[in-house]
């Protein structure tokens, strides 16, 4: 299960990365294209405003020279200056013309005569250049920023003076700026003079650390500067003749808010996935808390089950967090003879009503279901009246029948263990404890409680010692064989033996068969143990026969589950084989328990046994309900009757042994032997033998022996 969950988690994780990662190389691309583009378009308004520049110089200084070429053939300075009034009229791109004398002295278009400005350009038209001036004021309009052409205006080849054409940049940069779908801001540059701006702001007010960008605007001919990649912000810039540099900033708020677009349209996929995997995971969460809650849950009452008990106890009895409770451990009396007699339906009903009836009284405390018909509430006290106050209210709560429908009803009782918690308990060794005072309240009769006590925990130290020993015993040969002998009264000779296992501990001690035996059936032991007995059995009278003794049988119990197993008939014959004992010296005794639960498995099995020679014998006769029926069906050639029968007898005389009498005469009739248990006196013989019983067993005769002593008691003379 954790390993499932572990994948789910690993799963849903690569999921969110692989689409965080795709959505990040996604947005990359994409910024990628619009930058790409941005460069692209902005290096294209570069090179068109370059063209421009060039083109407009050109054009403008071939223009300049035609007209000082022409000036120099007027004589008359009026017709000069009407001229140049004519030309300014025609070409609106300029703002003024005008001559300079060879002394400096400017006549510009209205006749007016200045002091030159910006001397360097004169000069350098005087001899022979024509070049663009530096960007400064109109003395006409000192608000206006303008550049001159300035070309020499030649007669038979030497200067007599120089054209000086004024031009307003800013006009025609602006006008091939709106027609071009600027994506940005443009500027020009004269040397370090800013000659004109398409923006409203400087070029440090729109470039970040502008300093660092103009200084490099200013040392190199062109390149393009990257400002900020998140919103496509280039500076490119050329330098044009004369010295004319184009910087074009391509920020705009327009591709900005694009990028920022794509930039959140990327977070918000994100942000869904997020979403989305966490919705997933969410709902995974709650379904395996909803899972855990059903594990922890009895789907039939809805009540907390044993793994929240042990959850709830494992905090309560942690050292530091110790508190103080007693546990009422309740067990239904007989209803798995109810249940099995109503069906399972009727038993889960029962089951709910008895759940429910127990909520009506015990309040605020918890009560847990931990196994088929078996509760426990906890209660935080220690206090003996409250306890004693719960515990008879819990036994008078069955005292009125469980109404089942208008005509049936069932009466059920309840055995109660109550175990109060101690400091260094642990929640498997209080559970032990409450069913064993269970136990102990099932033995008195049921429908009552009991405390648990220093007496109880002693002989449940011992039952705990067997059950965690039970397992290797086998493993560890600390089972053995002893032998009961079965005395003819007739012939006064032992005539055969019942094998008896015993099991001696090196750490327990002694423990009797009415302790392990039903542990060793409970945990399906038997089987290899059963198998152990018969090879044991066969040995040791291989061994008797070699040594003269082959005139007596042996008895062997059998279990239900070794003659439900599949394999049983089988190891019988297989161990049979391996010992060449022959098959009719063995008797292998069955219970009316095994017969009444399967009989006609037992039928089978019996008759099987038969077929390979094996006597047959129904052990503890008359402690059953259907005997007589019994004896009818099974292939047994003998039948032992209980010690019961000898003990009543003894009790109330003659109507127990008129009883016993026509047992006997029954299985006589039948053709079948008998040996009478349990008998132990002389009186009791005495009894048995005017009722001519032939077959005896018990401590009067003697009791079990090891295999060594078996064969001296057949030594030894009788005279019972």
């Amino acid at each position: 299960m954790l390993k499932l969950k572990l994948q789910t988690y690993l799963l849903l994780t690569f999921i969110l990365l692989t689409v965080v990662t795709l959505i990040y190389i996604n947005y990359q691309s994409v910024k990628s294209d619009v930058l790409e583009s941005v460069q692209l378009e902005t290096n294209e308004l570069l090179n068109d405003f370059i063209n421009e520049i060039n083109r407009f110089s050109n054009e403008r200084i071939v223009e300049i020279e035609l007209i000082a070429d022409y000036i120099a053939t007027i004589e008359s300075e009026e017709e000069i200056v009407q001229f140049l009034a004519n030309q300014r009229d025609k070409m609106p791109i300029i703002i003024d013309l005008g001559i300079i004398s060879v002394n400096g002295e400017l006549t510009v278009s209205n006749g007016s005569r200045v002091n030159v400005p910006h001397k360097e350009s004169f000069k350098r038209a005087l001899n022979g250049e024509t070049v663009f001036s530096d960007t400064f004021s109109s003395f006409q309009d000192p608000k206006l920023r303008i550049n001159v052409i300035r070309t020499p205006i030649l007669k038979n080849g030497k200067t007599i003076g120089v054209l000086s054409v004024a031009i307003n940049m800013k006009e025609v940069l602006g006008d091939f700026g709106a027609n071009s779908n600027l994506q940005g801001s443009l500027f020009l540059l004269k040397g370090d003079q800013l000659v004109f701006s398409s923006s409203k702001n400087e070029l440090k007010d729109i470039v970040p650390n502008s300093s660092r960008a103009l200084q490099e605007i200013y040392e190199h001919d062109q390149g393009s500067i990257l400002i900020d990649e998140n919103s496509a912000h280039y500076v490119m810039y050329q330098r044009g003749d004369d010295e004319w540099k184009v910087v074009v900033d391509s920020f705009t708020k327009k591709v900005e808010d694009q990028i920022f677009s794509i930039f959140w349209w990327n977070v918000l996929m994100i942000v869904m996935t997020v979403l989305i995997l966490g919705s997933i995971l969410f709902y995974l969460w709650k379904n395996e808390q909803r899972k855990e809650m059903m594990l922890k849950r009895d789907l039939l009452t809805n009540l907390p089950n044993r793994v929240m008990l042990e959850e709830h106890l494992t905090k309560q009895m942690g050292p530091q967090n110790f508190k103080v409770f007693t546990m009422f451990f309740i067990n239904m009396d007989r209803f798995k003879e109810i249940n099995e007699r109503t069906g399972y339906l009727i038993g889960d009903r029962l089951l709910f009503e008895t759940s429910r009836k127990i909520q009506s009284i015990i309040g605020k405390y918890d009560l847990y279901r931990v196994g088929g018909d078996e509760f426990v509430i906890i209660v935080p006290s220690h206090d003996k009246e409250v306890l004693r106050k719960l515990a008879v209210d819990l036994i008078k709560l069955m005292e009125e029948p469980i109404e089942l429908s208008e005509f049936e009803s069932v009466w059920l009782t309840l055995s109660v263990g109550i175990r109060k918690s101690e400091l260094e308990d642990w929640p498997e060794l209080m559970m032990q404890d409450a069913m064993f005072a269970v136990q102990e309240a099932k033995k008195q009769g049921g429908n009552r409680f009991v405390f648990f006590s220093k007496e109880l925990a002693t002989q449940n130290d011992r039952v705990r010692q067997i059950a965690n020993n039970v397992g290797h015993a086998l493993a560890r040969n600390e089972y053995f064989l002893m032998y009961q002998p079965v005395y003819h009264v007739s012939t006064k000779k032992i005539v055969s033996y019942e094998a008896l296992l015993r099991w001696g501990s090196p750490v327990i001690g002694h423990i009797s068969p009415v302790e392990f035996i039903p542990l060793l059936e409970k945990n399906d032991l038997i089987i290899p143990v059963g198998r152990w007995i018969l090879r044991q059995v066969t040995s040791q009278m291989k061994i008797w026969e070699e040594g003269g003794h082959s005139d007596f049988q042996v008895a062997v119990n059998i279990s239900v589950k070794q003659m439900m197993h599949p394999d049983f008939l089988e190891d019988v014959k297989s161990i049979i084989s391996e010992s060449e004992i022959p098959p009719h010296r063995l008797i292998f005794e069955i219970t009316e328990t095994v017969a009444v639960q399967n009989s006609k498995l037992a039928t089978q099995v019996l008759s099987e046994l038969n077929e390979l020679g094996v006597k047959t014998a129904l052990d503890d006769f008359g402690t059953g309900y259907s005997s007589l029926s019994i004896l009818k069906l099974l292939p047994i050639q003998q039948v032992k009757v209980d010690r019961s029968f000898i003990v009543e007898m003894e009790q109330d005389g003659e109507k127990s042994q008129v009883i016993l009498e026509g047992v006997l005469e029954i299985a006589k009739n039948l053709g079948l032997s008998t040996v009478v248990e349990g008998v132990e006196t002389q009186k009791q013989l005495a009894l048995l033998k005017k009722m001519d019983v032939q077959k005896i067993q018990g401590f009067l005769i003697s009791r079990p022996v090891m295999a060594k002593d078996a064969i001296e008691l057949r030594k030894q003379s009788w005279n019972h």
